[in-house]
């Protein structure tokens, strides 16, 4: 499926994606872009979290990418 929520969103990972499954789907690196809309979703305030860290040098896993799913589930 095209990432229609690109022509309004350029973050990789969309509260406004409309394949139902994108929060399995779509991959987040920590320091990329985050989506904008509100109101926040749990994902969206966890990259927030995790892109503070990354500013401050203090995160450790910035090989790893995660889904929505698992920004919401898992202890990262």
């Amino acid at each position: 499926m095209e990432k229609y929520h690109h022509l309004n969103c350029e973050a990789p990972i969309c509260n406004g994606d409309p394949d139902p499954i994108y929060r399995y789907r779509v991959l987040w690196y920590p320091g990329e872009l985050i989506c904008k809309r509100k109101p926040y979703e749990k994902f969206q305030i966890k990259q927030l979290e995790i892109n503070r860290l990354v500013k401050k040098n203090k995160f450790k896993n910035m090989d790893s990418c995660y889904t929505a799913d698992e920004l919401e589930n898992s202890s990262i």
